[in-house]
């Protein structure tokens, strides 16, 4: 684009300042050789070798830097280092000079840190230096470079080295850093523009880059990452980077003056048409003829439009300092360029609607995010106005985030800008701004467009980042393109619209099913619930093959801690209630697993079962169910099953085999028998009596009793259930002959074998019994006689040897009744006490633990009862209870055996003849002693515990003893 069709805006203001005059005077008549700003000054540099420093308030502070002339000056951007280079005698070396305008002497002159004399007599026609005073580059007017390296205020002893000679004056210099440690210098001359690698230690390579060049003052460095080395020449400004060429902006004119100032390019040069003598420019070199007019123009290159534009005369250098140009002329005045603030320079804009040109200016100068946003709607608002409907939705998606969608959606929303409308929802959907309502209205956009092809490649195709309501867009598209919709399904993983949208829109049963196949356990299991009932009713078979599937992993998977999540029969049971054939056989499936059956499952598999034998008519299917359903309950024994709820099941079908197994697998003989009975199956009740009575005898009694009320019990199997109540004792023979005499099926000749082995053993009873009460009535006469002995008759020991040391008896001794002898001292240590005998005391705690052993027994209740329902003679066996003083307090017969001392009264017989007369029964057998003990007491000396008045009559020692008939007495 070439310089003049640039657009031209007004975004400086000029300021003449009235303390110009200060500067003026100051100067005087002396000719402005160097300028230079920074560091919070302006520097200004005259012939008579005096440096004039200028502050913001323009106050100028004048020092002499050489004697003679300043010919070049800098002044560090970020340092208060200002280099100088003049004579201090004409036709003589020049000087370097650095100055610390920090450090100031008595005078208030900045002090000079280095002295340096140039080593060429040339003069020196351009100066620059680094920021970090580590580089420092003079060039000479016959085109050599001095380069200085080290720091300026320091290495004061240095020397320069030498670069290639160009052949022409250096016209131009600027350093640019690439990396920490790497440095290029740009220079130009009048033909040339070449660059030097200055980071080289050994060399500085020199890289030519254009074979033009340019004038003192038309070069400048532009600051940042991606700065160029610009220079000026009447064509045109050209680029160039530490490589090669750059870009080339077309600018018209001859130029005096190229500066930068932020992000604008300031120009300074003749006006058009205006002979060049008729132009003065001061330069460090010469002094030309005054010019009458010059033109400054200041272009923002990145936007490409001119932001200001004036014409002065005498200018001589455009100096930025203070966020401002300040512009002097060589006769010393200075005027100010002041920028003027970005809300300004947008409201020109907007008023001549360069919308354009306002987003470009604001995103350069870093304007607020929601402020550019504005000024996006705006601009789409006027394009809008224009009838640019396309340009305005360009504007309108920039502010996505920001403005509210409604605002531009409801301008869109005539069908003649659908098309419009859609470009703004596909960008507000790709930025993920969308709610449900905007997708909506993008797929009826679509759907009214009939751009199917577009909505698949939105939904599909491209766009995979592109957020929006997937649920939304397939409900939208299953209305215009089912297809499209399974896409988008499919995509965004949502399986149960996908099958939804097969079973209602396309019937497309099987292909649901194999879609559901290929998914995860738990997603299979939440989809095949939800339609179930769908596949069971189109797919009965390929559903069921499925759930077979499907539920299989539920019993092969090892965590437990899954199994919750997974699919298993119970939950798909209800499905097959109507068709019992179908559900056993989904059920057969697991009866591998019948471990980890439930309860409920295994009655419902049951039951089915059953019904499935109820409604079979081919009897070897039905044989085969019925080892089925056996063959289950057998497996499940070691399992907890509900038999109650299974016998209620098979006596509800009236299957007997489940029934007799559960009967006999609980052990409840005796219903089996009720129910064989009430079958009238009486063959099968007299075989579950032969295995099971010998566990409950009462199977035959049940068996009798039924068979006497019964008319139809067949009379041939009387006989074995009269023989084995017989062998077994169940009942009495008078309560089987009585109930036997009120049958009217029953005869005499049933019965008869019976009868005649039962009198044959009666008989045998009553002889056995006879023999037993003659030996009973011999052994009590005996005992009698021998109580009576012990009663009545003096009992003479005749007992030589001690029975506890076998030794020959001696006085003191021990004598009882029971025979037994014993010295004193031996009884003493032998003896556990005083009144027992210790060779029958073993004998006799026998004697009475058993009887306390009989008196525990008689408090099991329970253990009598049962005896008494098992024993063949309940009389016989109430009789030895009450024998064995069962039902009598142990604790009398206890006291009754202490009283009666007998068996336990010891004779001491001293050196004095004294003849006691106490008598103990004679040492019995175990046996007869038990049965002895047993007896009533009958000692007439003793009182028994009911105070019974003794019979002096019957004592035989009552009268009084006749001393003379002793003799044993003592002589007297």
């Amino acid at each position: 684009m070439s310089f003049l069709e640039w657009r031209k805006f007004n975004f400086f203001d000029i300021i003449h300042n009235a303390d110009s005059n200060k500067i003026s005077q100051t100067i005087g008549s002396s000719k402005i050789t160097s300028t230079s700003s920074g560091h919070g000054h302006l520097v200004t540099c005259d012939d008579d070798g005096l440096v004039h420093l200028i502050t913001r308030t323009f106050q100028v502070t004048t020092f002499r830097a050489y004697q003679s002339t300043v010919l070049l000056s800098t002044q560090l951007q970020y340092s208060s280092i200002l280099v100088t280079i003049g004579e201090d005698e004409p036709n003589t070396n020049t000087i370097l000079k650095v100055w610390d305008l920090e450090r100031r002497d008595r005078q208030s002159t900045p002090i000079c840190i280095r002295t340096t004399k140039l080593p060429k007599s040339e003069k020196p026609t351009t100066l620059c230096a680094t920021d970090n005073r580590l580089l420092m580059a003079i060039g000479f007017k016959d085109g050599c470079i001095a380069l200085f390296k080290g720091d300026l205020s320091r290495d004061r002893n240095s020397k320069p080295k030498m670069l290639k000679e160009l052949g022409q004056g250096i016209t131009g210099m600027a350093f640019k850093c690439i990396s920490k440690d790497q440095w290029y210098l740009f220079v130009s001359t009048v033909s040339s523009v070449q660059q030097f690698n200055v980071t080289s230690k050994d060399s500085c390579p020199m890289t030519v880059l254009d074979a033009v060049g340019c004038d003192f003052k038309c070069s400048v460095l532009v600051n940042g990452p991606d700065s160029h080395f610009m220079i000026a020449k009447e064509d045109a400004i050209y680029c160039y980077t530490v490589d090669s060429r750059g870009p080339c902006y077309v600018v018209g004119g001859q130029k005096i003056i190229l500066q930068w100032f932020r992000n604008y390019l300031i120009i300074v040069s003749k006006e058009r048409g205006k002979p060049l003598n008729a132009i003065t420019v001061s330069t460090t070199t010469k002094h030309s003829d005054e010019i009458e007019s010059i033109s400054i123009t200041v272009l923002d290159i990145q936007n490409k439009f001119i932001i200001y534009t004036t014409t002065m005369q005498d200018i001589l250098s455009v100096l930025p300092e203070w966020g401002s140009l300040y512009i002097l002329t060589t006769k010393g005045s200075l005027s100010q360029l002041i920028e003027k603030d970005l809300q300004s320079k947008l409201t020109v804009l907007f008023k001549k609607n360069l919308y354009d040109v306002a987003v470009r200016m604001a995103k350069c100068q870093q304007y607020d995010s929601q402020a550019l946003i504005d000024i996006f709607r705006q601009y789409g608002d006027h394009l809008y106005t224009k009838g640019d409907h396309s340009g305005a939705v360009e504007q309108y998606i920039k502010t996505i985030g920001k403005l509210e969608p409604s605002y531009v959606i409801k301008k869109f929303l005539d069908s003649q800008y659908i098309d419009s409308l859609t470009t703004y929802l596909h960008a507000l959907h790709k930025l993920g701004n969308a709610n449900k309502d905007h997708t909506t209205l993008l797929f009826n956009c679509y759907s009214k467009l009939n751009s199917l092809d577009k909505l698949q490649e939105f939904i599909v195709i491209k766009d995979e980042n592109i957020d929006f309501d997937v649920d939304v867009a397939i409900k939208v598209c299953r209305q215009s393109s089912p297809e499209n919709a399974l896409a988008l399904a499919e995509k965004h993983n949502r399986h149960s619209l996908y099958i939804k949208i097969l079973l209602e829109d396309r019937h497309e049963y099987t292909s649901a099913l194999e879609y559901i196949e290929k998914l995860s356990v738990d997603q299979s299991v939440q989809i095949i619930k939800q339609y179930s009932n769908v596949f069971i009713e189109n797919v009965p078979k390929e559903t069921v093959s499925f759930l077979k599937k499907l539920c299989s992993t539920w019993y092969t998977t090892a965590n437990v801690d899954l199994s919750g999540n997974l699919a298993q029969p119970e939950d798909f049971i209800y499905l097959l209630l109507d068709d019992s054939e179908c559900l056993v056989d989904f059920l057969e499936h697991f009866d591998n697993f019948l471990d980890k059956w439930s309860t409920s499952l295994l009655n419902t598999y049951i039951e089915h079962c059953l019904i499935v034998w109820k409604n079979e008519n081919n009897q070897e299917n039905r044989n085969k169910i019925e080892k089925k359903i056996i063959n289950i309950l057998q497996s499940t024994d070691i399992k907890m099953c509900d038999h109650y709820q299974v016998l209620i099941l098979a006596m509800s079908f009236e299957f007997k085999p489940a029934i007799v197994y559960i009967f006999e697998h609980n052990k409840q003989y005796s219903k089996l028998i009720r129910y064989y009975l009430s079958l009238n199956d009486y063959i099968g009740a007299i075989e579950c009596c032969r295995r099971y009575g010998h566990v409950e005898p009462k199977l035959w009694v049940l068996v009798f009793n039924t068979a006497i009320v019964d008319d139809m019990f067949p009379p041939f199997m009387l006989e074995e259930i009269l023989n084995e109540i017989e062998k077994k004792s169940l009942l009495s023979a008078h309560f089987t002959i009585t109930s036997l005499a009120k049958s009217k099926t029953f005869n005499i000749g049933h019965v008869r074998a019976y009868l005649t082995s039962l009198f044959g053993a009666e008989k045998k009873i009553l002889e056995k019994d006879k023999e037993m009460v003659d030996k009973y009535q011999n052994d009590t006469e005996n005992l009698k006689h021998t109580i009576e002995k012990l009663k009545n008759c003096a009992v003479v020991f005749q007992g030589l040897r001690c029975s506890a040391c076998n030794n020959q008896l001696e006085l003191p001794s021990v004598h009882f009744m029971c025979q037994h002898s014993y010295h004193q001292h031996c009884f003493q240590a032998f003896s556990e006490s005083d009144d027992d005998c210790p060779a029958c005391t073993p004998n006799n705690k026998q004697i009475m633990d058993i009887i306390r052993t009989q008196g525990q027994i008689k408090d099991y209740n329970s253990e009598f009862h049962n005896q008494l329902e098992r024993a063949t003679d309940c009389f016989s066996l109430i009789s030895e209870y009450f024998g064995r003083c069962l039902f009598d307090d142990l604790s009398t017969v206890e006291n009754q055996l202490a009283k009666s001392k007998l068996i336990s009264s010891p004779i001491v017989l001293t050196p004095k003849p004294v003849v006691p007369v106490v008598q103990t029964p004679p040492r019995l057998s175990p046996i007869l002693s038990v049965h002895a003990i047993q007896q009533q007491n009958t000692n007439p000396f003793d009182e028994d515990e009911d105070n019974m008045e003794y019979d002096d009559n019957k004592n035989p020692f009552k009268d009084e003893y006749d001393e003379s008939k002793n003799p044993f007495a003592d002589d007297t």
